[in-house]
């Protein structure tokens, strides 16, 4: 298998030449999750992405569409996402395969669910037709029913061989992935359900096993119990034995999302907790959902509080969700759901900003502050990482055609690319290194 273009060190997502990578993009896409389960067949719905700075996404796969019968595989869907997952490194943009469910399937939680095919579920659990429409705006609310859990308890006690299945599934995508030069790892379960160290990281370990046995470059993204999205409990999932991992985590404000009341203390605790995670796990943090529904009163203030929140500690983030077949009467096309960063004409919607953030860092980061007309960059030098130092800094939307400076610290030379909105600078020696960026 060929080097992944990033790897693993320490709390640090790395390039081949020893920069630090901060991960930033959205997931693709929200009408994945159901029938036909690709969310759309035009590349050149990509190019929006590029323009914005975006570096990553989290590309929705849907075990259901991959494995419609026990062991045979839909070789056409995985040729679909193969398409998208080639135009996403022709873009120069990363892809970490995700493997997402809510709820198990769609064939339980009232047919309100997405992931595992019908086959996959434990026979003696009585299934439900699929809807996925506006009568599962309260999807979550499976966390309470019994079916889910038992559909989840089956899958880690491996009734009928489920878990086998799931297993071999991801090692039928590592082998047709590991060797693509955009794909830097595999999301191993979106939102699990059940206990995180007796059967979710179990089930993490063999699966990362198995994985690794055709990809051993491939990052492991591991994602705690859904109850840890929205703050409920404090993560115990133990460290991974393959290591090249990072955690993983969500993050929604219950408060906003429920009654449109934006609360800095979710955040706060969820970030708390998350540093802590990291601290205990020693690997880096990539935030792979967070977003908000657009007609919220505060989502451009809450928005904009989780990206100053990732640039304090540089993490990673992919927002949910980039979404080029949203429209007015379907939404996101699942469950009513309403996240999509753009609409039907592909114009940006009230929860996302386009902001500049520092993609690659050729030392160690210390300090980013981005605002609507400045970027702050401060990092410790390391001589040894010859490549510069690239900031992303989209000129036109920050300044507008008002005039602004460029302010190099010592030792310190920046070229400006306007056109590629790309900030790249070359520093000497070792030490304390800025740039800034600002308005005059």
């Amino acid at each position: 298998m060929s080097q992944n273009p990033l790897h693993i060190d320490g709390c640090w997502f790395k390039d081949e030449q020893g920069r630090v990578v901060i991960l930033r993009g959205v997931n693709v896409a929200g009408n994945s999750k159901v029938p036909p389960f690709i969310p759309f067949a035009d590349a050149a719905l990509l190019d929006p992405l590029k323009e914005w700075g975006m570096n990553v996404i989290r590309l929705v796969l849907i075990w259901e569409a991959i494995e419609p019968e026990p062991g045979k595989y839909n070789e056409g869907y995985i040729d679909a996402m193969e398409t998208l997952v080639n135009a996403a490194g022709e873009r120069g943009i990363y892809v970490i395969l995700d493997m997402h469910q809510d709820m198990f399937s769609r064939y339980v939680n009232g047919g309100c669910g997405d992931g595992a095919p019908s086959w996959a579920i434990d026979p003696s659990i009585p299934q439900d037709e699929p809807i996925n429409d506006e009568r599962c705006i309260d999807w979550v609310n499976g966390l309470n029913d019994r079916n889910v859990l038992r559909a989840f308890d089956s899958l880690y006690a491996n009734v009928n061989n489920i878990r086998d299945h799931y297993i071999s599934m991801w090692a039928h995508i590592a082998e047709r992935f590991g060797d693509h030069p955009a794909v830097i790892g595999y999301d191993l379960m979106n939102e699990p359900i059940g206990d995180e160290v007796s059967q979710v990281a179990l089930l993490y370990e063999d699966a990362g096993a198995a994985i690794r046995r055709v990809d051993s470059d491939g990052i492991l993204f591991i994602e705690p119990s859904i109850l840890t999205s929205f703050g409920a409990i404090y993560s115990r999932l133990p460290p991974l034995s393959r290591g090249n991992y990072a955690y993983a985590p969500h993050f929604y404000s219950a408060s906003l999302l429920i009654s449109d009341i934006f609360s800095s203390a979710e955040a706060d605790k969820s970030f708390a907790d998350f540093n802590s995670k990291v601290a205990e796990l020693g690997v880096p943090l990539l935030l792979g959902e967070f977003g908000m529904y657009p007609e919220k009163a505060r989502v451009s203030e809450y928005i904009a509080d989780i990206y100053r929140r990732l640039d304090d500690c540089f993490y990673g983030g992919t927002q949910w969700d980039y979404t080029p077949g949203w429209s007015p009467v379907a939404l996101d096309g699942w469950n009513r759901e309403n996240y999509s960063i753009i609409d039907d004409q592909g114009n940006i919607r009230r929860n996302f900003k386009v902001r500049g953030y520092a993609q690659r860092i050729a030392g160690i980061p210390q300090k980013l502050e981005v605002s609507d007309n400045r970027i702050y960059l401060e990092w410790e030098n390391q001589p040894e990482v010859t490549a510069a130092t690239l900031l992303y800094v989209p000129i036109d939307v920050m300044f507008k055609g008002a005039e602004f400076d460029i302010v190099e610290g010592p030792s310190v030379h920046c070229k400006l690319d306007v056109e590629h909105r790309c900030l790249t600078c070359a520093a000497s020696g070792r030490g304390t290194r800025t740039v800034e960026v600002k308005a005059r």
